[in-house]
């Protein structure tokens, strides 16, 4: 659904995926990208199209863990926006194990503001280690 403010839209189309994200809904992940969307993920090479990033998730999305989103810029121009920030990662605990930028270029297609481009750059926490007894 689309109004007439495309910041509050994408906003809203990026609280579906933080939600499809959290329960592991594979198809409704899917559904946040554009059919020839591409994920650019540090040392691989793109990963082409819905289905491929869908695939992507099947393997790396655990039930319970979640993402934050902290939008630190939005620059919409027509049917695209470039949005950048920084995201954090958590376990199913709470407990946070990633860190990271991001820059997403939104499209919209169909009347919904859909994923296009994805790249992000990843800072994995180290666990902390145990106290000595």
């Amino acid at each position: 659904m689309s109004s007439n403010n495309p910041t509050a839209d994408i906003s809203t189309a990026q609280q579906r995926f933080l939600r499809v994200f959290a329960t592991n809904d594979l198809a409704g992940i899917g559904d946040c990208y554009t059919e020839d969307a591409q994920m650019l993920v540090a040392n691989m090479d793109a990963i082409c199209g819905r289905a491929a990033i869908q695939a992507v998730f099947k393997f790396t999305a655990v039930r319970g863990h979640t993402l934050e989103f902290q939008t630190q810029e939005l620059d919409v121009a027509g049917e695209t926006a470039i949005e950048l920030g920084r995201y954090l990662r958590r376990r199913g605990d709470g407990s946070l194990f990633d860190r990271g930028k991001y820059m997403v270029v939104w499209k919209r297609a169909a009347g919904e503001w859909k994923i296009h481009r994805d790249m992000f750059s990843t800072r994995v926490l180290k666990a902390a280690a145990p106290m000595p007894a």
